[in-house]
């Protein structure tokens, strides 16, 4: 029998206690974490940092962020008595994670956690081959239900391209319900109801305060086995089940046929709607799949929208713009031709401040981007949305860049001319930005706005000596004696009333 008067491994300095446990592998350390109260504290913070996932005060421990973890770092945050309340907390699995176990180990954790605010999942791009995965829906499915009765206000759920196999690129077909001509005239009496109520941006404050305090918020469906089944229906289900909650949704549209789409957006109507997106993961999209019409139905629901992406969607066609739409719009980024659309109304968009127009690179060489689709957005600004200040301009296919440019330099009637009333340009996505023909022309392409004060430009590629720069920088001064600030590295803004041009 040990003497009560024996020293043991607990009462020894923390220096030596270090030394000791410093040697130890995880799994000796895990299973010393649980013998008292104090080694609980002293070593799984050290597991923690050998993961590069903690280091703060373990006290104040709030925020998790992993990429693709040993199966013990889960086991570890299961037993961390000192990790309550989280914050945040994300996985992203490796190319061949099993997702099976980890969902489960990931249910485990959150069963034991009070709330979890932000989730972030990454699913990973492929199985192992060969490994058998039966039932990994159903527990992925059962791990996001219970994160959003955490409390959770932002959902996030992206990857899973390689994943989406058998079951889950089932048609929609398979898990669409029956609606019956009585339930639809319902669901549309509701939809007007909704949409009447909230006609004006001066509402939106009112729309806060009436939102649920505890609820999920913020939805960001951005993998593909969202939107097949067993998966579909699930998001449809939280998606109506947190209708009065939710003020930003996200949907990845890649690799998602047209008649989900169509049923998607038919299916839902969310009331406190701010933000919505309809996006892909890159800027080069074979196949569009999103037809307008659907998307303008759900628009036409979604009067308090405020912010509004919509990025290779279906061209619109001759269909009229119905009054009223998006009256509250203060924030709209989409491909021109849908810009277009949207500002050629009766009616202008009194509140839409900043405009996005998007490139957008084509894999089919018959049908390559023309940089004068522009053009027409950019005369209607004046009219269908004179209050713009902010405007942003995509350049990715390098073709065609320094052409568009001259042209406005050149052209007398430039509709650049009439846009007094931008003040920010930014200008980004493409290190061809940076060629010397086309940074010859920039000056004086940014001469023609008449009002501009603030510029961003595309951060330069590593081989873009500091000198080109620098010169670049002078020579936007010289070309424009309005401009105030020019932004190149982002943390490093310009001030140009103090840059000195010897």
């Amino acid at each position: 029998m040990q003497s009560p008067n024996k020293p043991s491994l607990i009462h020894l300095p923390d220096e030596l206690i270090e030394k000791i446990v410093d040697r130890l592998e995880d799994e000796c350390l895990i299973q010393l974490s649980v013998t008292c109260k104090r080694l609980h504290f002293f070593v799984l913070p050290i597991v923690f940092a050998r993961a590069n996932i903690l280091d703060n005060n373990v006290n104040e421990a709030t925020c998790f962020y992993l990429h693709d973890p040993p199966a013990h770092i889960l086991r570890a945050l299961q037993l961390a008595l000192f990790i309550q309340n989280v914050d945040s907390l994300g996985i992203a699995f490796g190319y061949f994670s099993p997702v099976l176990p980890y969902a489960r180990e990931l249910y485990k954790l959150v069963t034991r956690l009070p709330s979890v605010k932000r989730f972030y999942l990454n699913l990973s791009h492929s199985l192992l081959p060969g490994a058998p995965h039966p039932g990994w829906q159903t527990e992925v499915i059962r791990l996001l239900d219970l994160v959003v009765q955490k409390s959770c206000v932002l959902l996030s759920v992206a990857g899973g391209d390689g994943i989406a196999g058998g079951n889950a690129l089932a048609t929609v077909s398979q898990s669409r319900p029956t609606i019956s001509p009585a339930e639809q005239s319902r669901r549309l009496l509701g939809h007007f109801r909704g949409a009447m109520k909230y006609l004006i941006p001066q509402k939106l404050a009112r729309l806060e305060s009436r939102n649920h305090c505890h609820g999920l918020r913020e939805f960001r469906a951005l993998s593909v086995v969202l939107f097949h089944p067993p998966f579909l229906d699930w998001t449809i289900s939280t998606l109506q089940t947190n209708s009065h909650t939710l003020t930003v949704v996200s949907f990845e549209i890649d690799r998602t046929p047209t008649d989900t789409w169509q049923y998607i957006l038919s299916s839902i109507t969310l009331p406190f709607l701010s933000k919505f997106e309809l996006t892909t993961d890159g800027v080069t999209v074979e196949q569009q799949t999103v037809k307008f019409d659907d998307v303008l139905g759900f628009l036409t629901r979604h009067p308090s929208i405020v912010d509004l992406d919509l990025y290779f969607i279906a061209l619109p066609g001759g269909r009229s713009q119905p009054r009223n739409l998006l009256p509250a719009l203060q924030i709209l980024r989409a491909d021109p031709w849908v810009i277009s659309w949207f500002l050629n109304c009766k009616q202008p968009f009194r509140y839409l401040t900043s405009l996005k127009m998007v490139s957008k690179y084509s894999l089919d060489p018959d049908f390559p981007f023309d940089y004068n689709t522009f053009d027409d957005a950019l005369g209607l600004l004046p009219r269908g949305a004179p209050q713009i200040k902010t405007l942003h301009i995509s350049f990715y296919p390098e073709a065609g860049i320094a052409k568009w440019l001259e042209k406005h330099i050149s052209q007398e009637t430039s509709p650049l001319a009439a846009l007094e009333g931008v003040t920010t340009l930014n200008l980004f996505q493409s290190w061809n930005m940076w060629q010397s023909d086309v940074i010859a022309l920039m000056p004086h392409f940014l001469a023609r706005f008449p009002g501009l004060q603030h510029l961003t430009y595309t951060p330069p590629p590593a081989n873009v000596e500091r000198v080109i720069r620098t010169s670049f920088i002078r020579e936007i001064k010289l070309a424009c004696p309005g401009m105030k600030i020019v932004t190149i590295e982002i943390s490093s803004p310009v001030d140009l009333d103090t840059l000195n041009l010897d």
